[in-house]
């Protein structure tokens, strides 16, 4: 697909920041007057979100609600409506994302924030595995810890369980860029990419969507959506493969969960964030990357999260069972489209 872009519409005022351990990217069709106060509104917006729903930060509205176990604890609108979000996105997935799953991204060596993780050479994780406990998902037939939380929608609290506690990771993240769009709509058409997470407002004037790709994970080959792809992993020292896939977004959401970035070592084995609630151990899967299209940021990344969980046979199958948008990428080389993103490439969404 053709993604040059006529000349008066090749540059847009951007500007990034750093903020929820991501790099946030922000654009908007406006001046470049009207783009600069735009601009300080959303960074002033990341801010507010990530003191309420950081777990790194120990003063976080948070931290307080997983330091009050069996207590209801009011909670702000705000807390309240990304926990509403994360507890029903749990129930569409039979909770494979599952929000309750911090002592056990903890007993993997998560604990504090990945740059500090990246710069501490030295740091060994302490495994805290007697911390956590696995609950078994739906499918076995008993509760998981996201169904065992309480809530009282009049006084807008929660009670969380012993033992249960929280972390809405890119969840909140997706929250937070979906409310950055439409913070920054009221400036013009505009697009938020927050550490990978892409979310659209209207197209630009004169284009379909925005232009936005869907990178190939670090191991994966060289190759062309459409082409037969060979099975392989990329050197180190080769050059970055194209993109798996270009499309036109607009009013949509792109999400991508990945077990090729956000790696450690932890007693000599090789670590990563996304932990299998069936387990309560990071996931093993022969899915490097899923991406997920949606409407909503924290659908598409609940989902994508889901389908890299349950690996490349059943991860298309689901997503494709849920008329979801996806694409699957295998540690051999493979990759999958759903047949609803399959229409999607190279067209409007």
């Amino acid at each position: 697909m053709d993604t040059s872009l006529p000349v008066e519409f090749t540059v847009w005022p951007t500007y990034s920041f750093r903020a929820m351990g991501s790099q946030i990217s922000l654009w908007v069709e406006s001046s470049a007057r009207a783009a600069q106060t735009a601009f300080a509104a959303v960074e002033q917006l990341f801010a507010t979100h990530e003191r309420t729903l950081s777990r790194f930060d120990p003063a976080s509205e948070l931290s307080t609600l997983n330091r009050s176990p069996n207590q209801w604890l009011p909670v702000s609108p705000l807390l309240w409506s990304v926990l509403t979000w994360a507890l029903e996105l749990a129930a569409q997935t039979d909770g494979l994302f599952d929000p309750t799953l911090l002592n056990a991204v903890e007993a993997a060596g998560y604990t504090r924030s990945f740059e500090l993780l990246e710069a501490d050479r030295a740091f060994t994780p302490m495994a805290r595995q007697a911390q956590h406990r696995c609950l078994p998902s739906t499918a076995a037939g008993q509760k998981g810890g996201w169904q065992a939380i309480q809530l009282d929608g009049v006084k807008q609290a929660v009670k969380l369980p012993a033992g249960v506690r929280l972390d809405f990771g890119g969840i909140g993240k997706g929250y937070t860029a979906q409310r950055a769009v439409e913070l920054l709509s009221q400036w013009g058409a505009c697009l938020v990419d927050a550490g990978g997470d892409i979310v659209a407002g209207v197209a630009p004037q004169g284009l379909p969507g925005w232009p936005v790709a869907v990178a190939a994970p670090s191991t994966l080959p060289a190759i062309t959506p459409g082409a037969e792809v060979e099975a392989g992993s990329a050197a180190a020292d080769e050059p970055t493969a194209p993109d798996l896939l270009e499309l036109w977004l607009a009013e949509a959401a792109l999400a991508t969960s990945g077990v090729d970035y956000r790696r450690w070592r932890q007693a000599g084995r090789v670590r990563h964030h996304l932990i299998d609630p069936r387990t309560g151990e990071p996931a093993v899967t022969d899915v490097v990357t899923a991406s997920i299209l949606a409407t909503e940021a924290t659908v598409a990344e609940a989902w994508a999260k889901a389908a890299l969980l349950l690996g490349m046979r059943e991860g298309i199958q689901q997503l494709t069972e849920h008329q979801m948008a996806g694409l699957l990428a295998a540690v051999d080389g493979e990759v999958a489209l759903t047949p609803v993103l399959a229409d999607y490439v190279g067209v409007t969404v």
